[in-house]
């Protein structure tokens, strides 16, 4: 699979999508894909952040990394990662997408931690928020991913997207790796 950059709304690129696109997307252009992990995986998650000396959000951007890797190629993913509530911060990674089988969970969780200076990357691939605040509203982002839950019950996962930029059954198909590529995160 050959790797290209797509324009987007604000003149820059995101290599993950389907398709090119002018102008930012309307209400009727978002779309949602939802998936989850079931109480064994989450408590899982939790677990493994404890166990590898790290955050439980620090392992779900290096499975989004595999995710993305498996489903659309290898690159780097520029992703803004919301913080505090109501998401009224964020800080931009660098999150390495890497499909060899060989790196241990802990390589694909170094590979994950770099920042990036919003100056080098003006617009970032995705958007990840892990237990804050909503997902509602539009967004510069072309992926949003909104993750909900605790080592207790059950996660949910809300991909949102725009319609014009991937299709459908792309987005399925990482909102169906991503618990794989979770499991070979946290299993180290």
């Amino acid at each position: 699979m050959s790797v290209s950059v797509l324009p987007d709304a604000y003149g820059t690129g995101s290599w993950i999508a389907d398709y090119g696109t002018v102008g930012p997307p309307v209400a009727s252009d978002i779309a949602t894909v939802s998936s989850s992990f079931d109480d064994v995986l989450s408590a899982e998650l939790h677990g493994a952040a404890i166990a590898m000396d790290c955050t439980a959000e620090e392992l779900l951007l290096a499975a989004l990394g595999r995710t993305v890797a498996r489903t659309i190629g290898e690159g780097t993913l520029a992703v803004d990662v919301a913080s505090g509530p109501e998401r009224a911060g964020s800080r931009r990674v660098a999150v390495a997408c890497l499909g060899h089988r060989g790196l241990s969970g802990a390589e694909l969780l170094a590979a994950a931690r770099p920042r990036i200076d919003r100056d080098d990357h003006p617009s970032a691939d995705v958007s990840l928020a892990y237990g804050v605040g909503t997902c509602a509203g539009q967004s510069e982002h072309p992926l949003v991913v909104r993750i909900d839950g605790d080592a207790e019950s059950t996660t949910s996962v809300l991909w949102r997207f725009d319609s014009r930029r991937f299709d459908q059954c792309t987005v399925q198909e990482l909102a169906e790796q991503f618990p794989l590529a979770l499991i070979e995160v946290t299993s180290g």
